[in-house]
């Protein structure tokens, strides 16, 4: 799914953020990213959605690929199919009317058939615990449940690889549980993920190994 050869980046008129990185993550893996604040954890994340160069200017050194070919020589629809990114502030991610609505959003925009939409709108839901509320707004669901929200809303897109930034960090108790029960569920599904998080406990349920940057 990813390859990394002598891989880094620096933003204009800066270093390095970490040394170069060889490393694979192949389907059904799941990989922690460990290292400092600031260490450049969340670049490397954008690097592999494409976001780093085509939306944020930074200079990159070596080679990352993404199923076999950098990021950006994918189309956006191809991207959408292999990648799918939770970010760690679920309001960046969130701005329909209804639960409903913004796990459809995506779906929409892919041209899914209607009947497959529905399906994979109550699928999603369901996972993640908010079927019963689909038809409330985002804005009255706590911070934990926006970020099921955006994980809903992401799954539904059926990506190969999921990228997961501090998506536990600001979660209370109850909701960092609920969370970490979808993941595993996630795993156990064979699904590929690369992980930043802080906590040493949650990376070992949820990954294979770890890179530090």
């Amino acid at each position: 799914m990813i390859e990394l050869r002598d891989f880094t980046l620096a933003y204009p008129g800066g270093s390095p953020l970490f040394a170069p990185q060889t490393f694979t993550l192949a389907a059904g893996e799941s990989i922690a990213l460990c290292g400092d604040s600031g260490v450049g954890k969340s670049s490397l994340l954008y690097a592999c959605c494409g976001l780093i160069p085509q939306q944020i200017a930074a200079d990159l050194q070596g080679e990352l690929l993404l199923a076999g070919k950098p990021p950006t020589e994918h189309s956006p629809a191809e991207r959408t199919a292999l990648i799918g990114m939770v970010m760690q502030n679920p309001e960046t991610q969130l701005f329909c009317g209804t639960l409903e609505l913004e796990v459809a959003f995506g779906l929409e925009n892919c041209c899914v058939p209607r009947e497959d939409m529905q399906q994979r709108v109550r699928e999603s839901l369901e996972l993640v615990g908010l079927w019963v509320r689909r038809e409330e707004s985002p804005n009255v669901l706590s911070g934990g449940q926006k970020q099921l929200l955006a994980l809903a809303a992401v799954l539904a897109l059926q990506p190969k690889l999921l990228l997961l930034d501090e998506a536990l960090s600001q979660l209370d108790t109850t909701a960092c549980a609920h969370m970490m029960d979808v993941l595993c569920s996630l795993r156990t599904r064979g699904q590929a993920m690369l992980i930043v998080d802080h906590d040493p406990a949650r990376r070992a349920k949820l990954c294979d190994r770890e890179v530090h940057l």
